[in-house]
């Protein structure tokens, strides 16, 4: 699990989840072919070889399905699932704040490659073939499909079981921390935990030449930090209403408006994103990039009334920021409208919540003998 990954090529959906392959994936078989043809291998073993990693990466695939479906029982959805050429990441709505939802939540992923692993083992045992550690080729008929099945999920759960945030691993460093703590030093300790991994993830992948590993520690080095901040931002934000961060000057585009005056009216007006209202009120919100978008596929005559509009829920002025930021993630807008009553009363964006914070830090920052 990790942050979203948007765009890729879909593969295919279950349970509402869509499972993508992001362009960068496509890097990790032109890297085996390319070495392997260049290390003389023949083309039926270079292919073999991609054979082998696609089998692995549909454990992942079932690995983050364990995320997804624990996540479903307590109401948290998952947005997609994407294969990086790192591992997977389920892109959820949202972490339970509850420490004990987040630990089965984690877990879930890794138990499903032991089963795997057991399921493989239990048919090798029926089918009276021994495994051994050292026999996985899958070439070798059941004996080495079978064993290869026991070993890279064994391989899969033990390597997520590493401590290292935002890793499985320091994800349930993490809750368990925080059923006795504080969350935000609960990920504190875990992300610290977690980076120093990192930096020995990258030593130890320059020094011996294995520059996947180097490549996987800059990455959680980076994600922990990412996590740390995003935490401690949520720490900051609570008792924050809605009211105290919305913008109440906001761009209205009516229903009849063509896309190509749309656009032209959010670049004048500098927003990124609008309300758009018709005769009946508020009746979804658009972005410039969709608008954009449409002008390129020949579509700029189009009215806003045409368009299948994202509608989100309207905000109320009093909801608790954290509330309305889960919200807006959920929606996959830019923006949502805050009412009070029957009025609009202005819109909440992130922009707005970033801008709030960096106002509120210069606020605890500023002392009486720095002014001029």
């Amino acid at each position: 699990m990790a942050a979203s990954f948007r765009g890729g090529l879909p593969l295919f959906a279950f349970k509402g989840i869509q499972v993508r392959v992001h362009w960068s994936f496509l890097a990790l078989p032109a890297f085996i072919i390319i070495s392997g043809l260049a290390d003389g291998i023949p083309w039926s073993g270079v292919l073999q070889q991609v054979g082998f990693i696609l089998i692995v990466f549909a454990c992942v695939v079932l690995h983050e399905y364990g995320h997804a479906l624990m996540a479903l029982r307590y109401g948290v959805r998952t947005r997609d699932i994407t294969l990086l050429p790192i591992g997977g990441v389920a892109s959820l709505e949202r972490m339970p704040e509850d420490p004990r939802q987040e630990f089965w939540i984690t877990l879930a992923g890794p138990l499903v490659n032991l089963v795997i692993a057991g399921l493989a083992f239990t048919a090798m045992a029926i089918m009276g073939l021994t495994w051994l550690f050292a026999d996985v080729d899958p070439s070798q008929g059941w004996t080495g499909v079978l064993g290869f099945l026991v070993t890279a999920n064994l391989g899969l759960f033990l390597f997520n079981l590493i401590p290292a945030f935002p890793m499985d691993g320091g994800r349930i460093l993490r809750s368990a921390l925080s059923m006795r703590m504080p969350r935000v030093k609960a990920t504190r300790i875990a992300t610290g935990i977690g980076r120093v991994l990192a930096v020995g993830f990258v030593i130890y992948g320059l020094f011996t030449g294995q520059f996947f590993t180097a490549i996987i520690g800059v990455f959680i080095f980076m994600a922990a930090g990412a996590e740390a901040r995003q935490v401690g931002q949520l720490n900051e934000l609570a008792g924050v209403t809605v009211r105290e961060v919305m913008r109440s000057r906001y761009w209205t585009i009516p229903g009849p408006t063509p896309v190509h005056e749309a656009v032209n009216g959010l670049l004048a007006g500098g927003d990124h994103a609008a309300v758009v209202m018709d005769v009946m009120g508020y009746t979804g919100v658009v972005d410039r990039k969709e608008l954009w978008d449409l002008v390129g596929r020949g579509m700029k005559d189009m009215t806003m009334r045409q368009l299948p509009l994202r509608r989100p829920d309207p905000l109320s002025t009093t909801m608790d920021v954290r509330e309305a930021l889960a919200a807006l993630q959920r929606s996959g807008s830019l923006l949502i409208p805050v009412m009070e009553g029957n009025d609009i009363v202005g819109v909440f964006e992130m922009d707005n919540v970033n801008e709030f914070l960096q106002l509120r830090h210069a606020q605890a920052n500023w002392r009486p003998d720095q002014q001029a």
